[in-house]
C-alpha cells in the first residue's frame, strides 16, 4: 500500500487545495435468483410475456450488493430503477474512495475501476504483470483504494458529472454477463452535495442496455434487457414535473449489443446538441440532461428493430404535484390475514358529516404491474363526523392469485354528506397504497392500468 500512498500524496498535491473526503464502501459479490420479468406480463402490451422468453425468465445471476459496514449484515437499499446493477459509487473530483469488497461466491472476483485513478495492487485486473486485488478467493476479503483526480472527473464541454462503470475482471465476459456490473459516478470539483450527487440536477438515472445469454446463444436465453429487465418491468424510472434530470446511459457485451437508447415525449442535451437518440457501443458511458416539462409516461427504450422485438423497452413518467382534496383518508388497511379478512380504517378529515363512502381498490402484483379486478368497488353506509375514525370490512375475497398482489391501491371513488352534496375525486389523483412490505415506501404515481375482464 505505501506505492498507493505515494500516488495518491502525488495525486493531491497535484488538485486544487479544496476540501476532500474518503467515501468509504462495502461491496460483496453474491450469488441470487434474478427474474427478467417478475410481473410474468409484457407490461407495454397488456400481454403475457411472448415466446421463446416465457418458458423461463428465472436464472441463477451474481451481483454486487452493497452493505452498511465490515460485517456485511445489514444491506443497504438502493432505487429499484437500478435493477441488476450493483450500488452507485460515488466521488467529487479530490475525493478518495475505499472498497471494502467481500467475495461470497464460489469463484474468483474482482472489481476494477473505470476512470480513477489506482496502483497495481488496486486495479483488479487478471493479467501478467498483476498485483494484489486482481483477483479475490471465495469467501476472501480486499480493500481497494482509488482515487477521483482531474482526468477522473468531467471535462471542459462535459455536464457537471459523468459516470465510469466498474466490473470484475478475471473472466470479464463470463463476470459481466453473469451479472457483476456497477456504476460510477463522479462529480466536478465544488459541484457535488455532501453525498457527492450534483447540485444542478434534481433527479438521476442509469440505464444499462444489454443482452444478457443464457443459453449460449439460443434465442429462448437471450434477454434483450434494460437494467436486467424485459417487456415493461423495469421499475422506478418516475420525475416530477419541472425536475432537472441527468440520465446515465451505460452498454455492455459483445458486437450484438449496438444500442440506440429513444425517449418518446421528450428530448434530451448530449454533447451540445438536442437529441432523442443517442448512440451506445459495448463499454459506453455516456451522461445526458432533460427538462422534465412534458407529463405522461412515456416509452424509452433501444430502438434496434430486433432489440424492440425482444423487449428491450421501459417506460418512464412525468408527474405533475398531486392535488388531492378528498374529505377521507386511509388511515390504516390490513389485507394480509390468512383467513381473507380484510380491515380499512378511514377518517373524516373533512369539514361535514359523512353518510356513505364508495371506496374502489386496484392491486399492485410488481411495482410496475397495476390491475384492476371485475368487481372493484366497496360501499359502506355510516355516519361518520368530522375528525371521526371508523374500521370498515369488506368482503372476503381470495381470488387463486391472492397470495401473489404485493400491494393494494386504494381511492375514494365517491362521499356522500348528510346534507346531500357530493364529493367526486378528479381523475387518480387521491390514493393510498397498503403494501405486504410495510417498509416499502408510497409511489409518486401509479403504473399505466393493466385492466382485467374476469376473475381467474
Amino acid at each position: 500500500m505505501k506505492a498507493f500512498a505515494r500516488l495518491m500524496l502525488c495525486a493531491v498535491l497535484s488538485t486544487p487545495a479544496l476540501a476532500a473526503t474518503t467515501r468509504h464502501y462495502y461491496i460483496a459479490a453474491e450469488n441470487v435468483t434474478w427474474d427478467y420479468a417478475p410481473s410474468g406480463m409484457d407490461l407495454l402490451g397488456g400481454r403475457g410475456i411472448p415466446q421463446p422468453w416465457a418458458r423461463k425468465t428465472q436464472w441463477d445471476k451474481t451481483r454486487y450488493i452493497e452493505y452498511s459496514d465490515g460485517t456485511f449484515s445489514v444491506r443497504k437499499p438502493q432505487p429499484e430503477w437500478l435493477g441488476i446493477l450493483g450500488p452507485v459509487i460515488r466521488a467529487e473530483v479530490g475525493d478518495t474512495i475505499v472498497v471494502e469488497f467481500l467475495n461470497r461466491t464460489g469463484k474468483w472476483h474482482s472489481i476494477h475501476p473505470h476512470g480513477l485513478r489506482y496502483d497495481k495492487d488496486n486495479e483488479g485486473s487478471l493479467y501478467l504483470p498483476f498485483g494484489a486485488g486482481a483477483r479475490v478467493p471465495p469467501g476472501g476479503r480486499f480493500t481497494y483504494h482509488w482515487f477521483a483526480d482531474e482526468g477522473s472527473g468531467p471535462g471542459k464541454s462535459d455536464s457537471s458529472s459523468m459516470v465510469w462503470w466498474y466490473h470484475p475482471h478475471v473472466d470479464v465476459p463470463s463476470e459481466t454477463n453473469g451479472g457483476l456490473l456497477g456504476p460510477i459516478i463522479v462529480t466536478a470539483k465544488g459541484k457535488a452535495r455532501p453525498d457527492g450527487s450534483p447540485k444542478d440536477v434534481d433527479s438521476e438515472f442509469v440505464a444499462l442496455f444489454m443482452i444478457f445469454d443464457e443459453l449460449t446463444g439460443q434465442d429462448a436465453g437471450l434477454f434483450h434487457t434494460i437494467n436486467g429487465y424485459i417487456f415493461g418491468n423495469l421499475p422506478g424510472l418516475v420525475m416530477k414535473q419541472g425536475d432537472r434530470v441527468r440520465w446515465y446511459l451505460l452498454a455492455m457485451g459483445n458486437e450484438k449489443d449496438l444500442h440506440t437508447p429513444h425517449w418518446h415525449g421528450k428530448t434530451v442535451e448530449y454533447r451540445g446538441r438536442h437529441t432523442d437518440v443517442v448512440e451506445l457501443l459495448p463499454a459506453s458511458m455516456v451522461a445526458v440532461d432533460m427538462r422534465a416539462d412534458n407529463p405522461g409516461t412515456w416509452l424509452f427504450h433501444c430502438h434496434v428493430s430486433d432489440h424492440m422485438e425482444s423487449g428491450m423497452m421501459a417506460s418512464y413518467t412525468i408527474y405533475p404535484p398531486r392535488q388531492c382534496a378528498s374529505p377521507i383518508q386511509f388511515a390504516s388497511a390490513d389485507f394480509w390475514q390468512a383467513s381473507g379478512a380484510f380491515q380499512v380504517g378511514i377518517k373524516n378529515v373533512g369539514a361535514k358529516p359523512i353518510k356513505k363512502i364508495l371506496v374502489s381498490f386496484d392491486h399492485l402484483m410488481t411495482p410496475e404491474y397495476r390491475r384492476r379486478p371485475f368487481n372493484d368497488v366497496w360501499t359502506w353506509t355510516a355516519s361518520l363526523a368530522p375528525g371521526q375514525e371508523q374500521t370498515f370490512e369488506p368482503p372476503r375475497w381470495l381470488p387463486s392469485f391472492a397470495g401473489k398482489i404485493s400491494g393494494w391501491v386504494l381511492f375514494p371513488k365517491e362521499v356522500d354528506f348528510v346534507d346531500g352534496s357530493v364529493w367526486r375525486p378528479n381523475g387518480e389523483e387521491c390514493f393510498q397504497v397498503f403494501w405486504r412490505d410495510q417498509d416499502k415506501a408510497q409511489p409518486a404515481v401509479l403504473p399505466p392500468l393493466q385492466i382485467e375482464l374476469n376473475e381467474d
